[in-house]
């Protein structure tokens, strides 16, 4: 999935060609056309620039977003009426899936940095050696809403801080829930 390669460029975002993709994903060129078409419509990527290469229209894309937060919106698809439970269901299984899809991207790159040994579960440095971390718990509400303040207050502050090109490359991903009973 070439999204986490577009969010990872740097300051500046790049503008990447399906051409340029391919080569950096080790992936045929022709197999990431149907992927960018898929993002591009989900407003995930954006065409920055067209041009005319040996008589091909050639683009170049852009990330649009570099996080997601999921809201009610995502459920608001048509207007009330005879549809709604079936929009309803067709936006939650978008959301679970897009979810995933992030999910196993992360998973995948993660796999790959350990079996290539650019990540080091020993690393003597704790700067270098992962963190990971699942939890289900139980606190007093009060507690719960604490935390997420704080975490928002995190995520909100990772987020204004931008990339620099010749910096440290983290990768990260958060996520968290509070489930009515």
């Amino acid at each position: 999935m070439p999204l986490w390669l577009m969010t990872d460029s740097g300051a500046e975002p790049r503008a990447w060609t399906a051409k340029e993709l391919a080569k950096e994903l080790g992936e045929p060129q022709t197999k990431l056309y149907r992927h960018l078409k898929h993002l591009e419509e989900a407003g995930l990527i954006a065409v920055a620039e067209t041009r005319l290469v040996s008589g091909i229209v050639e683009q170049r894309y852009v990330a649009a977003q570099r996080r997601l937060q999921l809201g009610r919106g995502l459920l608001s698809g048509a207007d009330e009426g005879e549809f709604q439970d079936e929009v309803e269901a067709v936006a939650l299984d978008a959301a679970v899936n897009l979810v995933g899809a992030a999910a196993e991207t992360f998973l995948q790159e993660f796999e790959n940095a350990l079996r290539s040994g650019r990540v080091d579960i020993d690393a003597a440095d704790d700067a270098r050696r992962p963190v990971v971390m699942f939890s289900d718990w139980r606190v007093p509400p009060e507690r719960a809403a604490e935390f997420q303040r704080r975490f928002r207050q995190l995520v909100a502050d990772i987020d204004a801080k931008p990339s620099v090109a010749d910096g440290v490359p983290v990768h990260l991903m958060v996520a968290l829930y509070n489930p009515d009973e």
